[in-house]
């Protein structure tokens, strides 16, 4: 189904798991998509594999590690306008905290977190006005996981920083929201594993899991034709909605 309005998107760990799904779904819909992620063999591969099976959509493979400022600097210079940026790139690396090594912590927040400041920073001037910023960010971030105290604090960053951006780029006419999605891929089957030894077969709405298709869909289908901003949104299966901003309840 080709879109209605043809944007150039580009996506940040676009070969696996998320990413992958909303490159797929992008093509589809005859978007330009621009695939990037720091493993060079396996961006051929992907962009390759993309052109196959969507030979009329424009394709663009460019290698970029959103952990290394030189790596976004090199890959910024060969782009030269994008509608969508969606924030994807993440890494999980579990342990519990008296176990955490500072390497460990600093290596996932180096990516979560430090690595979409550095993408998005290099991009934002190529975003065209009415164009949006798309970060991806987990329930982890707002009720913490055991055993994830570095990609929760790295994750409820990327709320503030989406919100706090929302705010800065509303006069520029970019819109800036982030998706909180419980989908099932490589990255998240430990945590899947965990809720089922925790909670058996009654696993609380908010962290029952779909599919990197339900997210890739919401996204390409819906968010970025939204007129919203600053939202956090919830993609569980097929069940879609926003947190609310927080409340204050006096004591």
């Amino acid at each position: 189904m080709e879109a209605m309005n043809k944007r150039t998107i580009l996506i940040t760990g676009a070969t696996r798991g998320i990413g992958w799904a909303i490159a797929q779904k992008a093509a589809q819909a005859n978007h330009k998509v621009i695939l990037t992620c720091r493993d060079p063999l396996s961006l051929k591969s992907r962009a390759e594999e993309l052109q196959k099976k969507f030979p009329e959509t424009e394709i663009q493979a460019i290698p970029l590690d959103v952990s290394n400022r030189s790596s976004v600097a090199n890959a910024a210079k060969l782009i030269k306008d994008i509608d969508i940026l969606i924030n994807n790139a993440g890494i999980t690396a579990d342990s519990t905290f008296k176990k955490m090594s500072p390497e460990i912590w600093d290596e996932v927040i180096s990516v979560n977190l430090t690595g979409v400041f550095n993408s998005t920073h290099a991009l934002l001037d190529k975003i065209n006005q009415g164009g949006q910023i798309i970060t991806l960010t987990s329930k982890s971030a707002l009720f913490g996981n055991f055993g994830q105290a570095n990609y929760a604090a790295s994750k409820a960053g990327i709320i503030a920083f989406t919100k706090t951006l929302a705010k800065e780029l509303k006069k520029s006419m970019i819109r800036v929201n982030s998706v909180s999605p419980a989908a099932v891929t490589d990255m998240t089957l430990p945590l899947l594993k965990s809720l089922k030894e925790t909670y058996g077969q009654n696993i609380p709405d908010e962290w029952k899991m779909g599919s990197s298709s339900d997210v890739a869909n919401f996204i390409i289908n819906d968010l970025i034709e939204s007129e919203m901003t600053g939202k956090i949104f919830s993609v569980n299966g097929s069940e879609i909605g926003y947190w609310q901003d927080p409340t204050f309840h006096k004591l």
